[in-house]
């Protein structure tokens, strides 16, 4: 072997994928599997069992632990032999195979011993019947199918397609039998032409020697003829019946026909209603929409009234002020015109008046800068911000950010904001969550409410998907919400299989340290808590016990042991590692809604955000001005105090007025900026109003509209079900009178075939009575005269003889004949029956995949030429033929056929080597969704739980499913040198 230790668990899903390079040994564990079944390997054939012995060994251990539990009061696994029952009679046994590389040969033994009784050794004959008595054999293709087999019918052709599938169905005997009868029967009818011939001359010769014999071949004649119409009459019975199965089946396929196009009309009904529904939930929200934006514009009308009172009232203050100050300064300047200024007044006043135009040069830009603000202030009030600390609350008790840690303070905020965005796209619950607001504690239980929430971890903050609409709704807001960065935030698709297992209970591990499992303290949605118990199986314990024993028992159970206080983990493969994040949030707390926030559409909300960052632009500008223009007005004091004041301080008392009235103009000019503004803003507001009126009019009457549309669509579609409940009866009316009528046929056709071979032509039933009750009545009447009896009878025994002979090898061209005849029709139809339900199995597995694909055999009367086709729909309407077909799906197609024969065994394991041959990544995906589905309808018609062992080189690129129990396999070869 080329594995020096390897464990596979194909127990823990139904089915298991084992990867790997080329050249670890995956295909030896699936030959390891035949050997404990008591099956030698088809590779180990030639060269001996000792060849898969590694060349560094001389032993090579296989070991297989099976469960066999107790049903209907015996043992799943039970042989007819007592003394093999008596070892394997528990709840688990283990079979061990070692082979020898010298002796090439195989030593079993049973729960590690090598006897059975009384020192009977353990023989392969004994490992054998303990399969079979469940059905496994190791040399059955069906249950285990070799690597190759998707080349062989990939690349051979049709006539070779149909020789593996008949070699691995069982039926290649039956051709084989069909072709030498037919070989038999025209041997034997080459023969009997010479023996016709002379019967013929002797016959001839017959009636030239008496004349007195024409009475009696004319006897014979009507004899022969009576035979005849007896054997006429037979088949034409046998039309009769075959025009009404025709006639039925004419109707029957006119029924299926009626329902086939009577279920497109209900599906065409259900995607017209569908389409309705989308448009008026759409309608819904844009009305909403509508309704809120009017709130909006009708604050923001009030708002601005009051704010045009204001600034009116505001301006009439400060033009008063103005011409106060004006006043001041005229009289100020008539006492300074009246007094000669020296050259450094007039320097001072220079500089005063280049200060006076800075100032007025930064009021100005202030101005602009605080529009620029308030532009950004309003701009910004249209999108949802990020909360500044999580808003949890319940009984008004709110926990504010401080209390959380940084990571759980991430999530707060990542699930509130995607909270309200599912709100503003979907008025349904199908999209639930946080799922710390959707569950709580069971009663007695509160105190653990800590450990449990640090096992479940992030997910109490994740959100719920009850429907495949739903996922996708979520799976786009998130994208939208957060194009680049993506916060610590998951989205979960649940199912009704979620919801029923909320009220199961998981086995408890029957240990005193184990308090319980950790999903099975919590209550609440059904979906919430289906999902905890289908994703989380920690178990809970307490501080108090040994470390040692939590991670005995850890191993045992497989599962991870997390203490009451959050502080030790414990991992089931024998050890500790750090706890999860704890969570401080209490279960059951809900999101708390923003308030105060305009809702827009996402693609409004690319448009404000645009606007900000070019306003934000604007303010940096002029903030840079700003600062420019303050270090100028800086400069220009320092000059002036560096010249000193004048000694009249009139100049200093104008330069301060003329600061004043500069600051109160520019907030004169800012008010009046302000409140044209604010004018110009009231009147679109008033426009907009009113167009919201006539607008919400309008959504109103289109939703009137398609509720009265989907009332009429609903009482179609009631009409269609009905109408496809009377066609589904009639049908099983006509398949039951059918199926009665091909029973008869075949019957009468049986009895018919003895009679004698089926007539070229055949008559009306009516005409043949009347010839043959004519033929018996001159029969009746016809006598026999005197002849020369001895020339006469050893002529007519001599022919009579020649007839007897001819008579027995006619009989027996007969029999081959109906042998023939019953060999192919149980050929046709064990093949026709093994064709339709692969068929069938296929279109189950492969619906997603091809619109239609099917299976059929040509020249299915000459088995020497039959072959097999595989046709698929996969664009247009008409079938395409395999080699039409592309690469991927041609692998494909051979993939679902190779599953589709595994649903026909009733084996409890199934192995495929190299599944995923020639498959590229997006098909790889495709055959492992094919591989599940094959083994639910294996479980449909299986008296257990069918196990499937898939083995391929990688799925690297693939999302496997949950229920897939993935193996990887190193190449863990012995590397010791060889002498």
């Amino acid at each position: 072997m080329l594995h020096e230790y390897t464990e596979v668990d194909l127990a823990k899903e139904s089915i298991t994928l084992i990867t790997g390079a080329n050249g670890s040994g995956k295909t030896q564990i699936l030959d390891g599997i035949i050997i404990c079944i008591g099956h030698i390997p088809t590779r180990a054939k030639a060269k001996g069992i000792g060849s898969l012995v590694g060349k560094n060994g001389k032993h090579a251990k296989v070991t297989l632990e099976l469960t066999n539990p107790i049903a209907n009061g015996r043992r799943v696994i039970t042989t007819m032999d007592k003394d093999l029952n008596a070892v394997i009679n528990s709840d688990r046994f283990v079979i061990n195979a070692k082979i020898s590389r010298n002796d090439s040969s195989i030593t079993y033994s049973l729960n590690n011993s090598r006897t059975i009784i009384r020192g009977r050794l353990v023989s392969r004959r004994d490992i054998r019947r303990i399969f079979e008595s469940i059905g496994v054999r190791g040399d059955n293709r069906l249950a285990f199918t070799g690597e190759g087999t998707v080349d062989e019918f990939a690349s051979k052709s049709a006539k070779r397609k149909l020789d593996v599938l008949l070699d691995v169905t069982g039926l290649k005997q039956y051709r084989e039998e069909v072709i030498a009868s037919q070989e038999t029967l025209r041997t034997s009818i080459q023969e009997i032409e010479p023996l016709k011939r002379k019967l013929e001359t002797e016959g001839k010769l017959l009636n030239l020697w008496n004349d007195a014999l024409n009475i009696l071949k004319q006897k014979k004649k009507l004899m022969i003829m009576k035979t005849h119409l007896q054997n006429e009459m037979a088949w034409s019975y046998v039309i009769r019946l075959e025009k009404r199965v025709e006639g039925l089946n004419k109707e029957r396929v006119k029924i299926l026909k009626q329902r086939s196009d009577n279920e497109s009309a209900i599906q065409k009904k259900d995607e017209e209603t569908l389409v309705l529904r989308r448009k008026l939930n759409s309608l819904d929200d844009e009305l909403n929409s509508f309704e809120e934006q009017q709130r909006v514009k009708n604050r923001r009308v009030i708002t601005l009234e009051t704010q045009l009172e204001n600034d009116s009232d505001n301006i009439a203050s400060f033009k008063k002020e103005i011409a106060r100050y004006i006043e001041q300064k005229q009289q100020m300047e008539s006492l300074l015109a009246n007094k000669d200024l020296s050259a450094k007044d007039r320097k001072i006043q220079d500089k005063q008046e280049a200060l006076a135009v800075k100032l007025k040069k930064l009021s100005n830009l202030q101005e602009k800068c605080s529009k620029a603000e308030n532009e950004l202030r309003l701009l910004r009030k249209q999108i949802i911000d990020e909360p500044e600390f999580d808003s949890f609350n319940n009984n008004e008790e709110v926990f504010e950010g401080k209390r959380l840690t940084k990571y759980e303070n991430e999530m707060v905020h990542a699930s509130n904001i995607f909270l309200q965005k599912v709100k503003q796209v979907s008025k349904s619950d199908e999209i639930a969550g946080p799922i710390i607001s959707l569950i709580k504690m069971k009663d007695g239980h509160k105190s653990w409410e800590k450990a449990v929430k640090t096992t479940i971890g992030r997910n109490l903050y994740a959100f719920i998907a009850k429907s495949d609409d739903a996922y996708r709704l979520a799976k786009r807001v998130y994208d939208e919400t957060w194009p680049r960065w993506k916060p610590p935030l998951s989205v979960y698709k649940v199912s009704a299989e979620d919801a029923k297992r909320a009220s199961t209970i998981a086995k408890k591990p029957e240990f005193k340290e184990i308090y319980n499992i950790a999903a099975n303290l919590i209550d609440g949605d059904p979906f919430a808590v289906g999902f905890l118990k289908r994703t989380n199986r920690n178990a809970l314990a307490d501080d108090k016990y040994d470390p040692n024993s939590l991670t005995g028992i850890a191993k045992i159970i497989k599962t991870n042991i997390l203490t009451k206080s959050g502080k030790s983990f414990y991992l089931y493969h024998g050890g500790f590692g750090r706890p999860p994040v704890p969570i401080n949030n209490p279960l059951g707390y809900q999101l708390k809604p923003q308030t105060g926030k305009a809702r827009i559409s996402y693609s409004n909300e690319r448009k404000v955000r645009v606007e900000i960052a070019k306003f934000e632009k604007d303010r940096r500008d002029l903030k840079f001005d700003e600062i420019k223009t303050m270090g100028e007005i800086s400069k220009l004091h320092q000059d002036i105090q560096a010249l000193g004041l004048p000694d009249e301080k009139i100049i200093g008392k104008i330069e301060t007025i003329n600061e004043i009235i500069a600051n109160i103009e520019a907030k004169v000019a800012e008010y009046k900026s302000h409140y044209n503004q604010l004018e110009s803003d009231l009147s679109i507001a008033n426009t907009g109003l009113n167009s919201f009126t006539n607008s919400k009019g309008e959504i109103t009457r289109r939703i009137n509209e398609i509720d009265e549309t989907m009332d009429l669509l609903r009482i179609e579609q009631h009409s269609l079900k009905e109408k496809g409940s009377r066609l589904l009866t009639l049908e099983l009316s006509y398949d039951a009178e059918y199926e009665e009528f091909l029973d008869e046929k075949k019957e009468r056709e049986e009895t018919a075939k003895r009679k004698g071979e089926r007539p070229e032509e055949i008559r009306n039933y009516s005409d043949i009575r009347d010839e043959l009750n004519r033929i018996e009545g001159h029969l009746e009447s016809i006598g026999i005269s005197n002849v020369d009896e001895d020339k006469i009878e050893e002529q007519k025994t001599k022919v009579e003889s020649l007839k007897k002979y001819m008579t027995e090898r006619e009989v027996h061209i007969t029999r081959l004949r109906a042998d023939l005849e019953a060999r192919l029709a149980f050929w046709n139809g064990e093949l026709q029956e093994i064709i339709t339900n692969i068929s069938r199995a296929m279109k189950l597995l492969l619906g997603g995949i091809f619109d239609k694909i099917r299976l059929k055999v040509t020249n299915i009367n000459k088995p020497d030429e039959a072959g097999l086709f595989i046709e698929a729909i996969t664009k247009g309407d008409d079938f395409r033929d395999f080699r039409e077909l592309s690469g991927g799906e041609k692998v494909l197609a051979i993939e679902g056929l190779i599953l589709a024969m595994h649903t026909l065994t009733d084996s409890p394991i199934h192995a495929i080597d190299e599944f995923t041959q020639r498959l590229d990544e997006k098909n790889k995906a495709l055959a492992f969704s094919i591989a599940i589905r094959t083994q639910k309808l294996a479980n449909e018609n299986s008296r257990f739980i069918p196990q499937f062992m898939l083995l391929c080189p990688e799925a690297l690129d693939v999302k496997l499913s949950e229920s897939i129990h993935h193996v990887v396999v190193s190449e863990m070869k012995v590397m010791k040198a060889e002498h």
